[in-house]
Parts: structure tokens; C-alpha cells; sequence
């Protein structure tokens, strides 16, 4: 869920209960010679009251992770004790605040959740989460075990665990991150993280799983955007955030994968998501292969505009001259963005003849933008 106008973020009402709380304890303790004894007694009547099972428990798991947000060996005790809670929400919020650097009083408590056959997966992967932040190596073997569990979301806690915090090793850390970006069954955001980190390190290994995605994984609609709204652009990028087509198509193009070229070509002109194409034509722009020159020519017309001014950019360096006059009609496009690549592209393509054109435009442009990218290829044409 996305923040919107009057969401209040979870760990802020949290703390704001634990604050509340802790001013009544105060009160109901007398009055302490320091603050720093007033917190120390305040938590320590914070620790038995959330073990209260007579509080409603949406209460009590705002006091739990208020807990968890102090994060410190005074509330340790009382968090342990509620991973033996007959809630399994309790235990699941308990077992994910016990996750601080270096609390390893923890990990055997959290370890013995989950290697317990009984315990629900949802307090198995709160567990693996925290057993990641505190970093014990000591409890690796035991991640590493949970990366084959059934439960997707025991699998993916395992898998984060292990491709990012202290628990992390350069040995296995690549083919975990492989592992979580082909596993469809975890979440879309994660795993398009775990594609670029692959596209970062610039994992070749990789190539083949990606290829798998690009063309087996489940499409994303993405239409264009019905407007430049607020709400409609944050739409936009939760799903671009999530798209793993499309972010396969980009690492792919990073590793210039030739055996993934023909899915990169197809990618790039497919009519279901906007975001799809922006990827994959921007990494055969990058890549630059002469297959890609058709793909240049359809595209220059897409109707989405970043897609029409990346065609331009591939024109423009595959010096494909045949594309002079439709580079001259795009000079008039209505997206600026568009214009400032025509420009580029027509200097590019015709030097010696672009300057009537790049004239005219000049004549009627009203956008800084491009009257700076016009000013820009006057410079660098020839007198």
C-alpha cells in the first residue's frame, strides 16, 4: 500500500502508543530521579503490559512494535516472551522486532520459530528477517535450509537474508540473487530488485534466466497513462516498479546478450506495455546492433513519446540517412522531448543540410528545452 493524504505510516503510531504508554507508566511508577531511569521503568511496565492478552490486540501490536523500535536489550526479554504468544500475529510482530544488529541473545528463540514443524510460515519469514539483521553466522545454515521451503514467503525472507545485510557472502550471493528473481510465486518488487542487482554486477550466469523471464513471465498490463495526475502517476510507477518483463529486458541489454537479441527486438514493439518498450529499446540503443534498425523505423511512430525519441536516438546512431525526412516530421512532434531528439538526429544524419529545418523550428519553438538543444546543434553545425 502507498502513502497517501491523511495515511499516518505504521511505525509512527507505534512509537506514538509506546510514547503514550510509556507517559502513563510513568505516572503510575511516581516520579523518577532521571530521565534515564523514567524510560528504563517506563519500558519495564511497557514489558508486562503487552504481555496483557486481555488488550485488544490491535493495541498490542502497536506496543509491540514500539518495542521493536527501541531496539535495545531492555525490551529484548519481554519480545522473547511474546514469541510464545497463542496469537500468531503477536509472535509474527514480536519475532520481526527482535531484528537489530547484534541482538544475538535472539537468535536462538527466533531459530527455534523456525524450525518449529507447527509455526505458520508468516512468523517463519519474521523470523528469517530479523535472524538476517542481526547477523549471527552461526544461524546461516539454517537460512540457507529455508531458501528450499515450500511457503513462498518463508523462501523469499531466506533469500532476502541472504542477498542483502551482514549475512551476505560474495561465494553464493549471485545465485540467490538468481533464485529470487526467478521465483514467481514471491513478490514483483522484490524480485525486479533482485534483476537489477543482477544487472549491476553484470552477472552473465544470469542470461539464461533472464531470457526465461522476458519470455515466459506473466505479462504486466501497462496501457498509457490517461493522464499526468498525481494518483495516475504514482499508478504508473508501482507498476513499472513491479514489471519483471521489463527489467529483464534492461539487464539483458546491459550484458548485450546476443542469443537474447531476437526476445529484445520483439520486446520493444510490444503493444501491451508502454514500460516494456521503453526498456528494451533503450538497451538496443545502448547495444547497438544492425537488427534493431527496422525496429528504429516502426518505432519512431510509437504513441508513447519516450519510446518515439529513443527510435530517434537509434536512427541517429546507426546513421541510418533513410530515415532523414520522417526524422524532419518529428521536429514538429507535440512531446519536447521528441523534438530535442529529432534535432540531434537530423544533425546526426544530414549536417550540411540541417540547418534550414533546425531555422524554421527556431522560428516558432516556445520551450526552453528545446530552444537550448537548438542552440546547441547550431554550434556544432558546419558554417
Amino acid at each position: 500500500m502507498r502513502p497517501g493524504r491523511g495515511w499516518i505510516r505504521p511505525p509512527v503510531l507505534a512509537a506514538g502508543a509506546v510514547l503514550l504508554a510509556m507517559s502513563h507508566a510513568t505516572s503510575a511508577v511516581g516520579q523518577a530521579p532521571s530521565p534515564m531511569s523514567s524510560a528504563a521503568s517506563a519500558l519495564q511496565e511497557l514489558g508486562r503490559k503487552v504481555q496483557d492478552r486481555n488488550i485488544p490486540e490491535p493495541e498490542r501490536l502497536a506496543l509491540v512494535r514500539g518495542l521493536g523500535q527501541w531496539g535495545t536489550a531492555q525490551v529484548r526479554e519481554p519480545l522473547i516472551a511474546l514469541l510464545q504468544d497463542p496469537s500468531a500475529a503477536i509472535r509474527e510482530a514480536a519475532a520481526r522486532a527482535l531484528g537489530w544488529e547484534g541482538n544475538r541473545e535472539a537468535t536462538a528463540p527466533l531459530r527455534q520459530r523456525l524450525e518449529l514443524p507447527t509455526e505458520v510460515p508468516a512468523v517463519k519469514a519474521s523470523a528469517l528477517e530479523s535472524l538476517g539483521k542481526i547477523g549471527d553466522e552461526t544461524t546461516r545454515d539454517a537460512i540457507v535450509a529455508a531458501v528450499k521451503d515450500p511457503e513462498p514467503d518463508v523462501r523469499g525472507a531466506a533469500l532476502g537474508a541472504l542477498t542483502t545485510g551482514p549475512l551476505t557472502r560474495e561465494t553464493d550471493r549471485l545465485p540467490f540473487l538468481r533464485a529470487l528473481a526467478a521465483d514467481g510465486a514471491l513478490d514483483l518488487l522484490v524480485r525486479c530488485e533482485a534483476i537489477q542487482a543482477l544487472g549491476k554486477a553484470k552477472d552473465r550466469e544470469s542470461q539464461s534466466t533472464l531470457m526465461r523471464l522476458l519470455e515466459s513471465e506473466r505479462p504486466t498490463p501497462m496501457p498509457l497513462p490517461r493522464s499526468s495526475s498525481q494518483g495516475e502517476t504514482m499508478a504508473v510507477r508501482y507498476r513499472q516498479a513491479r514489471d519483471v518483463r521489463a527489467w529483464a529486458a534492461a539487464v539483458l541489454g546491459v550484458l548485450e546478450a546476443k542469443e537474447a537479441l531476437p526476445l529484445l527486438l520483439q520486446a520493444a514493439e510490444d503493444p501491451r506495455d508502454f514500460f516494456l518498450r521503453v526498456m528494451a529499446t533503450n538497451a538496443l540503443v545502448a547495444w547497438n546492433p544492425p537488427e534493431a534498425a527496422p525496429v528504429w523505423r516502426r518505432r519512431i511512430d510509437d504513441p508513447f513519446a519516450d519510446v518515439r525519441a529513443l527510435a530517434l536516438a537509434g536512427i541517429a546512431r546507426a546513421g541510418d540517412r533513410s530515415m532523414r525526412n520522417a526524422v524532419i516530421v518529428r521536429l514538429s512532434d507535440p512531446a519536447p522531448n521528441v523534438r530535442v531528439r529529432a534535432i540531434d538526429a537530423l544533425v546526426e544524419l544530414d549536417p550540411s543540410g540541417a540547418r534550414t529545418e533546425l531555422e524554421s523550428l527556431r522560428s516558432r519553438e516556445v520551450d526552453s528545452t528545446v530552444q537550448s538543444a537548438l542552440e546547441a546543434a547550431f554550434a556544432r553545425l558546419p558554417r
